[in-house]
């Protein structure tokens, strides 16, 4: 009788401690999201089949031109399956414009843009893949675009590659609401 009491206390014990193990990750998990939220997310949902590292620029007002050290890359295995490519600016970043670059990867298929999404201390922007084209300019030396099918195709002339795309008025506007 004393084994059966001392089993369920050791087990009442390891599933207590189990209990207090799975508290502790949520409050990480819980101050991990707080401290996101106060940095400026840009997100990119998009179907990229080859792995590849896009990047992002971003300048205030009155900037004229994209540095590269206001820049930063994210890279991701490719995949046929939409996927977040997700930048999350500096703290204490807020940008009036941005610049992506759509890869290194020279042998990059066209891709497909699902959504744009920017955030910031919990209020945010969505936009559909279409409606990305409305927010940013595709350079169209470095790329072509089908804004009905919201696909990108990158393109290397001359050997070099550099798809891009830069913020539109619109694009200024909505991050201006988010950040007010």
């Amino acid at each position: 009788m004393k084994r059966i009491i001392l089993f369920a206390f050791s087990l009442l014990l390891f599933v207590s401690c189990k209990n207090e193990d799975k508290k502790a990750e949520d409050s990480q998990e819980a101050v991990a999201e707080k401290v996101m939220d106060t940095v400026f997310t840009v997100t990119l949902n998009a179907t990229v089949k080859k792995d590849d590292s896009f990047q992002i620029y971003y300048r205030k007002a009155g900037e004229t031109t994209y540095v590269e050290t206001s820049s930063f890359f994210t890279e991701f295995k490719g995949s046929d399956k939409p996927q977040d490519i997700v930048f999350r600016l500096p703290e204490g970043v807020i940008p009036d414009y941005i610049r992506m670059d759509f890869g290194t990867n020279k042998d990059q298929e066209p891709f497909t843009v699902n959504s744009f999404k920017m955030s910031y201390f919990g209020k945010e922007f969505k936009a559909s893949g279409t409606e990305f084209f409305n927010l940013l300019l595709v350079e169209q030396k470095t790329a072509t675009f089908d804004a009905e099918k919201a696909i990108i195709t990158p393109l290397t002339v001359n050997g070099i590659h550099d798809p891009q795309a830069t913020s539109e008025k619109r694009l200024f506007d909505e991050i201006q609401k988010i950040v007010k």
